[in-house]
């Protein structure tokens, strides 16, 4: 470390450094009274602003941020966008848990000022200036404030009575050469503040700990701070031991601090920033201690914490020297006089930086812990002193950091190991860096975003993996071309020349540019690229089996993976093979996945897979894929007239070719395509032949069948959070046949968790060349029906079924939701399936159940199917219209597996399962589905964040 510094050093001696020519900035000072009442979790505060107009314009007016208000209503942009992400929590949260600031009186000389909403945002006010305020000149506005403090679902508010006082106050927008910056306040996009002094009292119960960024004024408060290490244990309800006495509780309990009546009040001042945030907590602990700088000055260090993570917290400040002095020593002093962390909850489970503090989540991992700290702290580098637009160009925050996290791990816990926090098994398959896998992945698909792309633009999971991980790995890159020492002093300067200043992309890039000593143009062209994997392929890949999968060194090998498979059917019995799959990250164009299995029933040989080549347009179409599926399976046993077992079977190919459509907006949720399918089917089953020795008929293998069904289907799906949907229409024909239909599923989120399912389904069946009896009997299992499908009736072989031709026991009660989709088994009534050669249509709606009536933990639903078709509507028929079935659903993994009992139903229904009274049997009316054909990797995924 010692000797890369001095190199830089040397190397800054000879850097160009000029000043910025014409540069200015507005200069404010922040007088703020505020009072923190946990009673009603609310602030009431004063802010007295002086705006020194340091440009070159006459302003006019001021446009104010006013932040809490993002939390008012469901209507906010940062509603908006949580939903977009996949958050659903904040929207259907209670009046209580939101938030709000109002009591404004904005004035200047006494004199009320005119203020007038933002067209968009309820969290933007424009104030405007009595008298214009000319160039040079300055003017001082006061307002009082009240704000109702949100729960925390991001990154200010309270949970219970521990309190993140973030962007709290009104607070003007950045007016810079590029004229006004007001943006609403989002979960995913940071801030863009002027720079100022600040000068905040804090008016709060007289026991609560209390953590800002500023330095303290009050030494008495400090003394209290520093025997504060042993920090009380948080309330614990009293637990009742079962057939105890109600009076005499077991002793258990740990009792909740009262606020105290009396009331302090803290004086912090924070000059050269732009924000300013505190925290407060009646169970905090603190560790104290100084920091010597590379340059001598000698600065504070607080760490506050609960009794829950003091063992993990108890090395905390020694980490904080760590990341402090790290970044110091590359890139300069650390800018500030005090340095703080603060444990809480916010509504992310990281961390977030402010000027001279930070707020950490309660980590149970000291590595975990000291990594989040130095990303935390090393934001006072690259956000707080170097104060870019972060919401316009998140990158020369969160990517510059990233760079020097990677770099502080190596230097503290020396070379990462690929895979080192894996399980044993994965530990040689993982790459030093997953996110670059991950990157690389979206890249090869056009998913990605090009570094230069505002935070509010990236989708969740490219806001992490690119404007942090890829521009960093960029400049990893351009530190091998340029060298380290020569790369760090370019970052110095950088950091030197702009501190408490606003630094654009092309500012940082003059710098580089002038100081590189070498072109950097590959580098300036990359943050403008999208579509491109890192490190680019040199040559054609090497192909190289591996178990399982391989993530490492991707640019140079094709892996051919593989790893034991088995499989299970009635017929073939246990199926043990393999799978095989070059299923890389990122992928390959072919891509091929195939499990041949040898059955020890049948002793077959069976198998499924599938082959595939995709092509990634730049216009019009995100993905075309050609696509070839192939499998065969048993489905039919018997024995013969020798006595020996034989088996009935399909074999299916499939070609397709699928076109999905690209959306304008790369946060899309959206995704449409339309496809072209044949299945070519071949289908043995068994002839039946009179023996001449008992006279009786027994199975023999019958020839092959071969038939043909094409399908064009389109579907429409909204993965959104709220109300997603899918809709497909599709269109089969067969020999002899048309069947046209829509699919169309609903779900209806509840408030307080869980949802309900609508699906409707619709289908209209004609004949080719007009119907005859032998036409009508061969298309049989083709017409829709309202009763959900049997495997027997599954003509695409498309689910997976224990015992497709099963009539008796647990296989013959499993079924595929699949046409009108009512889940009652009328397997011995032909004629009470609902089955039409015309039409059908049905509504199938599932809802779980309030968690005060049944907990969530018990994933019982209710459902109600109801469908009608055409015969029933013929003149002079005597079926009822509509058949209804409702019961009770257990869905079981994410919904994979559904168990169905029905409960009620039509009474066409009911009068006709009389009449057999071994199949009216509760247990023999349960059915149950296992929907592989649902089944979506972009749901899966949606389950997990980055």
């Amino acid at each position: 470390m010692k000797n890369q510094v001095l190199l830089s050093v040397l190397l800054l001696l000879f850097c160009k450094a000029y000043p910025q020519q014409g540069y200015w900035q507005q200069q404010l000072h922040y007088t703020i009274d505020v009072e923190l009442n946990d009673k009603t979790h609310s602030l009431d505060g004063f802010l007295k602003l002086r705006y020194h107009n340091q440009s070159p314009d006459t302003l006019h007016f001021i446009w104010f941020h006013l932040w809490p208000n993002a939390y008012k209503n469901d209507r906010t942009a940062f509603s908006e966008q949580m939903l977009e992400n996949g958050r659903t929590d904040f929207y259907f949260s209670d009046k209580e848990q939101r938030g709000y600031i109002n009591r404004l009186d904005f004035r200047i000389n006494n004199s009320t000022l005119k203020t007038e909403d933002h067209p968009l945002y309820i969290d933007i006010i424009k104030v405007h200036l009595p008298q214009p305020l000319a160039p040079g000149a300055a003017t001082e506005i006061t307002t009082p404030f009240h704000v109702k403090l949100p729960y925390s679902f991001s990154r200010g508010g309270h949970s219970d009575q521990s309190y993140m006082i973030t962007q709290w106050y009104p607070k003007p927008a950045v007016y810079d050469k590029n004229g006004w910056h007001p943006m609403p306040y989002l979960d995913q996009g940071e801030f863009y503040g002027e720079f100022g002094n600040y000068d905040v009292r804090i008016t709060i119960p007289d026991n609560y700990v209390v953590a800002a960024g500023g330095e303290l004024q009050n030494a008495e408060e400090k003394e209290w701070l520093l025997k504060r290490s042993d920090p009380p244990a948080k309330p614990k309800p009293v637990k009742k031991i079962p057939g105890a006495p109600a009076k005499k509780p077991a002793p258990v309990a740990i009792p909740e601090i009262k606020s105290s009546a009396k009331t302090k009040t803290l004086r912090y001042l924070l000059n050269n920033t732009h924000d300013f945030a505190w925290f407060a907590d009646k169970y905090y602990g603190v560790l104290y201690d100084t920091l010597q700088l590379p340059s001598g000055k000698i600065i504070g260090a607080f760490s506050f914490y609960t009794k829950e993570t003091a063992a993990t917290w108890k090395n905390s400040i020694k980490m904080m020297k760590d990341a402090i002095l790290f970044r110091s020593q590359l890139l300069g002093d650390y800018p500030y006089n005090v340095v703080s962390i603060a444990e809480s909850k916010m509504g992310f489970e990281t961390g977030m930086e402010y000027p001279g503090i930070a707020s950490l989540w309660p980590v149970s991992d000291e590595k975990e812990l000291d990594l989040l700290i130095n990303h935390e702290l090393g934001h006072n580098w690259f956000y707080a002193a170097l104060a870019s637009n972060e919401r316009q160009y998140p990158w020369m925050d969160e990517g510059l950091n990233t760079y020097f996290d990677q770099r502080y791990e190596e230097w503290k816990y020396g070379t990462k190991k690929p895979g080192e926090n894996a399980p044993g098994i994965f530990r040689n398959k993982i790459p030093d860096h997953a996110e670059l896998a991950i990157f690389n992945t979206l890249a090869a698909e056009r998913k990605d975003q090009p570094i230069q792309t505002n935070s509010e633009d990236f989708t969740a999971i490219n806001y992490g993996v690119i404007a942090y991980y890829k521009t960093a790995f960029l400049l990893t890159q351009l530190e091998h071309q340029i060298g380290r020492g020569r790369l760090d002093s370019c970052l110095r300067l950088y950091y030197q020349q702009w501190k408490f200043k606003h630094p654009q992309p092309e500012d940082l890039i003059q710098v580089l540019r002038e100081n590189a000593g070498q072109d950097i143009s590959s580098f300036v062209t990359a943050l403008n690229e999208k579509g491109k994997t890192l490190p680019a392929t040199q040559g054609k890949k090497k192909i190289k089996p591996s178990f399982l999968f391989n993530l490492q060194e991707t640019h140079k090998y094709s892996y051919i993976n593989f790893f034991p498979a088995i499989g299970f059917n009635k017929y073939d019995g246990l199926m043990l093979g393999a799978l095989v799959h070059n299923y890389n990250a990122p992928p390959d164009p072919f891509r091929f996945i195939a499990a041949p299995l040898f059955a020890t029933g049948s002793k077959k040989l069976n198998g499924i897979g599938n082959l595939s080549y995709a092509w990634f347009p730049q216009n019009h179409f995100q993905k075309i894929e050609a696509r070839l599926g192939f499998s065969a399976f048993s489905f039919l046993e018997g024995v013969d007239s020798n006595g020996s077992k034989i088996f009935g079977g399909f074999n299916k190919i499939a070609p397709a070719v699928r076109l999905t459509f690209k959306n304008k907006s790369a946060r899309s949720t959206k995704e449409q395509w339309i496809e072209w399918k044949t299945f070519l089917i071949g289908e043995r089953g068994f002839d039946y032949v009179q023996s001449s020795f008992d006279s009786l008929f027994y199975p023999k293998k019958g020839s092959e069948q071969r038939r043909y069904l094409n399908q064009l289907s389109y579907a429409l799906i909204d993965y959104r959070a709220l109300y997603p949907y899918d809709i497909n229409f599709q269109l089969q024909q067969g020999k002899n046949f048309y069947r046209a239909s829509i699919n169309a599923n609903y779900f209806l989120n509840y408030a307080k968790a869980g949802g309900a399912s609508v699906r409707f389904f619709a289908a209209k069946f004609g004949y080719l060349g007009g119907k005859t009896t032998q036409k009508e009997f061969d298309t049989y299992v083709y017409q829709p029906k309202l009763t959900a499908v049997r495997g027997n009736e599954d003509y695409t072989y498309s689910n997976y079924f224990f015992g497709r031709n099963e009539n008796e026991g647990f296989a013959s009660q499993q079924m595929m939701m699949r046409d009108g989709g009512l889940k009652l088994r009328t397997d011995l009534f032909q004629g009470l399936q609902g089955r039409s050669d015309d039409w059908i249509a049905a509504i199938n709606i599932n809802t779980t159940i309030p968690s005060n009536i049944l907990p969530k933990i018990i994933p019982l639903r209710l459902f109600l199917d109801v469908g009608t078709y055409a015969d029933a509507w013929d003149k002079g028929s005597n079926r009822s219209r509509f058949l209804y079935v409702g019961g009770l659903q257990l869905s079981l993994l994410k919904g994979f597996v559904n168990v169905y009992a029905p409960l009620v139903y039509s009474s066409e229904f009911r009068d006709n399962l009389k009449t057999v009274p071994e199949e009216n049997k509760f247990f023999r009316k349960i059915s149950f589905s296992i929907d592989v054909h649902r089944f979506s990797l972009r749901r899966a995924l949606q389950q997990f964040q980055y």
